[in-house]
């Protein structure tokens, strides 16, 4: 699963936010940041599906976007 995140500092710290669920997490470095955040995610949308009420279909939805990311001068990979 791609999403889209920010990274900026503050402080002695980077903050990372996933823009889509505004789940954020920090770190000393932004590596670090980041990794944290992927957890967090994961954690996330664990707890989402086992709340998931069993009668509910849970599916995947595809779009695309890295073509909007792509083109914009913002965006690193």
């Amino acid at each position: 699963m791609k999403t889209l995140i920010e990274v900026h500092k503050e402080g002695k710290y980077f903050v990372a936010v996933d823009l889509l669920t505004n789940v954020a997490d920090q770190g000393l470095s932004e590596e670090v940041a980041v990794q944290n955040l992927k957890k967090g995610l994961e954690e996330h949308y664990q707890l989402l599906i086992e709340l998931t009420p069993r009668d509910h279909k849970l599916t995947y939805l595809d779009i695309e976007v890295d073509n909007l990311v792509k083109n914009s001068s913002a965006v690193s990979s």
